[in-house]
């Protein structure tokens, strides 16, 4: 229950947070992303309904901060971002095997490769609404740079998560006796 209460205070903590921190100027100014690494740990940690439940949240959270309106067009709008995180969420349910619980490299890789497909996403539903494409070097540190740092962040969060009452990595959301 304690750490269900952090995970949804983290969640929108981390879309604040990530508003203040600088651009990373080697990765062409790209910004750090911290909500999909505590998605992916949330979904990889509780039963699968409260799994899809803080997918929503996020997903809201997410939305909320990330939209994006350019002049009277909104280029990414509502919805979008709880699409993905719910998507995600059965995705990481199906993939991460079960009997072998929560582990940091699982969170590691997912939390990457969600950011990545996160900004990925955007950009082409923006690209798609502007009718015009362009990759190139420049919009790709964009996508990858918030991808490495993510890759980079995740287990310094596993590991912070981990030091609050009830965690157990071998039994995902359920209770530890003592």
């Amino acid at each position: 229950m304690i750490r269900a209460a952090v995970l949804v205070v983290s969640a929108y903590l981390a879309v604040i947070v990530q508003e203040f921190l600088p651009a990373m100027p080697f990765f062409a100014g790209a910004h750090v992303y911290l909500l999909p690494v505590i998605v992916c740990f949330a979904v990889l940690w509780f039963p699968f309904p409260a799994a899809l439940a803080f997918a929503l949240y996020a997903g809201l959270l997410g939305d909320l901060a990330m939209l994006h309106v350019d002049g009277e067009h909104v280029e990414i709008g509502l919805g979008w971002s709880m699409l993905f995180y719910v998507f995600l969420a059965a995705v990481l349910r199906l993939v991460a095997p079960a009997p072998s619980g929560l582990r940091w490299e699982t969170h590691c890789l997912a939390s990457g490769a969600a950011t990545f497909l996160l900004l990925a996403g955007q950009y082409l539903t923006v690209c798609l609404r502007r009718e015009s494409f362009l990759l190139n070097g420049e919009v790709f540190a964009q996508l990858a740079g918030p991808a490495l740092a993510a890759l980079l962040l995740a287990p310094l969060l596993f590991f912070f998560f981990s030091l609050f009452p009830g965690f157990d990595p071998g039994r995902r959301g359920r209770r530890v006796k003592r």
